[in-house]
């Protein structure tokens, strides 16, 4: 089942950008980064828990750069073992990342993954176990999955609009299409006492290239919050049989009331 850890580490902590929004007006856009921000989901698979991801959001800096961090660990299951914690700083004029640290670990497996990206000279710095200093030009801006999440909830009120997203890891850039459509569901929100919390509902594509882990197709379904937070309550992401979802089990931000 190291398979699965494989798959939670890429599909939830990197499945679950930069494009150019010339079409997107400026009211469309949501202000979501909130400091102390801190959201809790739980990752089932049915009635399964098979793991829990916390999603921070940092301090802002004065030229508008956020820290944000993802933290992954599977459940205390037979042949589960994965945690990993993702570790961001989000250009949020721009919504695309600027740094990236992964510390990882897969039964004994450790891995450690560090990237640096400078928009003037369009360059990415990369390093891992086996990487040192790797330099790449000629780079548009781009971001992880966890800078995804923050693109989706910013631009989640452009009903009708399809955007794709250039997402960049160790082997290349692969593309993340979102579908913001006009469609609403009402969702019980465990975090909120299983109130119901009126959503908007995205639509997502990944390419997943060759590797395509529990037959996961790359498609997702995002239930975010129709307020001007923008949390995800709720990600269904399809296998072969059923889907995996996040679920959002508590929530640390000031003032939010959810939509009804």
């Amino acid at each position: 089942m190291r398979i699965f850890g494989k798959f939670a580490a890429t599909a939830l902590a990197g499945l679950i950008i930069s494009i150019s929004f010339a079409s997107v007006t400026a009211q469309i856009r949501k202000d979501v980064f909130q400091p102390g921000e801190e959201l809790v989901y739980n990752v089932k698979y049915g009635f399964v828990k098979l793991g829990t991801v916390v999603i921070q959001t940092g301090g802002i800096s004065a030229d508008g750069r956020a820290s944000a961090r993802l933290k992954f660990w599977t459940a205390d299951v037979p042949f589960l073992d994965t945690k990993s914690t993702v570790t961001d700083v989000i250009d949020t004029k721009g919504l695309f990342l600027t740094q990236f640290t992964e510390k990882s670990q897969n039964g004994d497996n450790l891995t450690n993954k560090q990237m640096t990206y400078d928009l003037a000279s369009k360059s990415l710095n990369y390093s891992d176990d086996k990487i040192k200093n790797k330099i790449t030009t000629g780079i548009e801006p781009f971001s992880d999955a966890l800078t995804l999440v923050y693109n989706m909830r910013s631009w989640s009120g452009a009903a009708g609009k399809s955007y794709k997203f250039p997402l960049r890891g160790k082997d290349g850039e692969k593309t993340v299409t979102v579908k913001f459509t006009n469609d609403f569901s009402k969702e019980a929100v465990p975090a909120l006492d299983d109130k119901e919390v009126r959503t908007r509902i995205l639509q997502g594509q990944a390419d997943m290239g060759s590797s395509s882990p529990l037959g996961a197709n790359g498609a997702f379904t995002v239930y975010v919050s129709d307020d001007a937070a923008a949390i995800p309550v709720r990600i269904d992401m399809s296998i072969a049989v059923g889907s995996i979802s996040l679920v959002l089990e508590k929530v640390k931000r000031i003032d939010w009331t959810a939509a009804k």
